[in-house]
Protein backbone atom coordinates (compact mmCIF):
# COMPACT_ATOMS: atom_id res chain seq x y z
CA UNK A 1 0.00 0.00 0.00
CA UNK A 2 1.35 3.44 -0.96
CA UNK A 3 0.61 6.54 1.05
CA UNK A 4 1.22 9.96 -0.44
CA UNK A 5 1.49 13.02 1.72
CA UNK A 6 2.01 16.57 0.68
CA UNK A 7 4.42 18.72 2.58
CA UNK A 8 4.03 22.43 2.61
CA UNK A 9 6.82 24.78 3.52
CA UNK A 10 6.26 26.22 6.95
CA UNK A 11 6.55 30.00 6.88
CA UNK A 12 7.74 31.68 10.00
CA UNK A 13 5.12 34.06 11.40
CA UNK A 14 5.82 37.70 10.62
CA UNK A 15 7.66 39.47 13.42
CA UNK A 16 5.53 42.22 14.92
CA UNK A 17 8.15 43.60 17.32
CA UNK A 18 10.92 44.84 15.01
CA UNK A 19 9.18 44.77 11.62
CA UNK A 20 9.45 48.10 9.76
CA UNK A 21 11.91 49.58 12.25
CA UNK A 22 15.00 51.34 10.91
CA UNK A 23 18.03 52.23 13.03
CA UNK A 24 20.81 54.71 12.25
CA UNK A 25 24.05 53.31 13.64
CA UNK A 26 27.74 54.09 13.74
CA UNK A 27 29.95 51.12 12.86
CA UNK A 28 33.45 50.96 14.36
CA UNK A 29 36.15 48.52 13.26
CA UNK A 30 37.50 46.28 15.99
CA UNK A 31 41.12 45.75 15.11
CA UNK A 32 44.29 44.83 16.93
CA UNK A 33 46.41 46.77 14.45
CA UNK A 34 47.86 50.09 15.51
CA UNK A 35 46.14 51.83 12.59
CA UNK A 36 42.77 53.17 13.68
CA UNK A 37 40.08 52.90 10.99
CA UNK A 38 37.44 55.59 10.62
CA UNK A 39 33.96 54.76 11.95
CA UNK A 40 31.14 54.99 9.39
CA UNK A 41 27.39 55.50 9.39
CA UNK A 42 25.05 52.65 8.52
CA UNK A 43 21.33 52.04 8.47
CA UNK A 44 19.85 48.75 9.67
CA UNK A 45 16.32 47.95 8.51
CA UNK A 46 14.11 45.17 9.86
CA UNK A 47 11.43 44.22 7.34
CA UNK A 48 9.54 41.00 6.56
CA UNK A 49 11.72 38.92 8.93
CA UNK A 50 14.90 40.12 7.17
CA UNK A 51 17.69 42.43 8.28
CA UNK A 52 19.22 44.70 5.65
CA UNK A 53 22.18 47.04 5.98
CA UNK A 54 21.71 49.98 3.62
CA UNK A 55 25.28 51.02 2.86
CA UNK A 56 27.36 48.08 4.00
CA UNK A 57 30.64 49.79 3.18
CA UNK A 58 32.63 47.01 4.76
CA UNK A 59 35.89 47.31 2.82
CA UNK A 60 36.31 44.41 0.39
CA UNK A 61 33.51 42.36 1.91
CA UNK A 62 31.20 42.74 -1.11
CA UNK A 63 27.46 43.29 -1.20
CA UNK A 64 25.50 41.21 1.30
CA UNK A 65 21.95 40.05 0.65
CA UNK A 66 19.19 40.62 3.23
CA UNK A 67 19.28 37.87 5.85
CA UNK A 68 16.68 36.43 8.18
CA UNK A 69 16.80 37.61 11.76
CA UNK A 70 15.46 36.02 14.92
CA UNK A 71 14.68 37.51 18.29
CA UNK A 72 16.61 35.33 20.70
CA UNK A 73 15.56 36.90 23.99
CA UNK A 74 12.86 39.24 25.28
CA UNK A 75 13.13 41.02 28.60
CA UNK A 76 11.13 43.65 30.45
CA UNK A 77 12.53 45.71 33.31
CA UNK A 78 10.49 48.54 34.84
CA UNK A 79 8.18 48.72 31.81
CA UNK A 80 11.18 49.03 29.45
CA UNK A 81 11.35 46.21 26.92
CA UNK A 82 14.59 44.93 25.44
CA UNK A 83 15.23 42.38 22.71
CA UNK A 84 18.29 40.46 21.63
CA UNK A 85 18.52 39.48 17.99
CA UNK A 86 20.76 37.59 15.57
CA UNK A 87 20.94 37.63 11.79
CA UNK A 88 23.21 36.33 9.05
CA UNK A 89 23.68 37.97 5.67
CA UNK A 90 25.62 36.22 2.90
CA UNK A 91 27.26 37.41 -0.30
CA UNK A 92 28.28 35.88 -3.62
CA UNK A 93 31.92 35.55 -2.46
CA UNK A 94 30.96 32.93 0.14
CA UNK A 95 31.28 35.32 3.07
CA UNK A 96 28.89 35.62 6.01
CA UNK A 97 28.02 38.68 8.04
CA UNK A 98 26.70 37.73 11.48
CA UNK A 99 24.84 40.37 13.47
CA UNK A 100 24.29 40.06 17.23
CA UNK A 101 22.63 42.91 19.02
CA UNK A 102 20.35 44.30 21.66
CA UNK A 103 17.53 46.80 21.26
CA UNK A 104 16.26 48.65 24.30
CA UNK A 105 13.85 51.53 24.05
CA UNK A 106 14.85 53.32 20.89
CA UNK A 107 18.53 52.37 21.22
CA UNK A 108 20.52 49.60 19.53
CA UNK A 109 23.99 48.17 20.12
CA UNK A 110 25.86 45.07 19.10
CA UNK A 111 28.54 43.37 17.07
CA UNK A 112 28.88 42.42 13.40
CA UNK A 113 31.38 39.79 12.27
CA UNK A 114 32.44 39.12 8.67
CA UNK A 115 33.81 35.63 8.13
CA UNK A 116 34.63 33.20 5.37
CA UNK A 117 34.82 29.44 5.94
CA UNK A 118 34.78 30.01 9.69
CA UNK A 119 37.72 32.44 9.66
CA UNK A 120 36.98 35.95 10.96
CA UNK A 121 37.89 38.64 8.41
CA UNK A 122 36.51 41.78 10.08
CA UNK A 123 34.72 42.68 13.29
CA UNK A 124 32.66 45.76 14.06
CA UNK A 125 30.75 47.13 17.02
CA UNK A 126 27.77 49.36 16.45
CA UNK A 127 25.59 51.71 18.45
CA UNK A 128 22.69 53.85 17.35
CA UNK A 129 19.09 54.84 17.67
CA UNK A 130 15.73 54.35 16.02
CA UNK A 131 15.48 56.52 12.93
CA UNK A 132 12.73 59.08 13.16
CA UNK A 133 10.22 59.10 10.33
CA UNK A 134 10.05 62.26 8.28
CA UNK A 135 6.81 64.15 8.50
CA UNK A 136 5.16 64.86 5.18
CA UNK A 137 3.92 68.35 4.53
Amino acid sequence: MLVFTTAQAQRRPKDKILDRKVFSVVMEHQTTKKKKLTPFDEELAFRSNKLTAKHLRMADAGAFQPGEYVITEKEEILDEKSYRFQAINKNSKGMSLKWEGKIFGGQIEGKATVSKKGKVKQEFVFTGALKQKRKRN
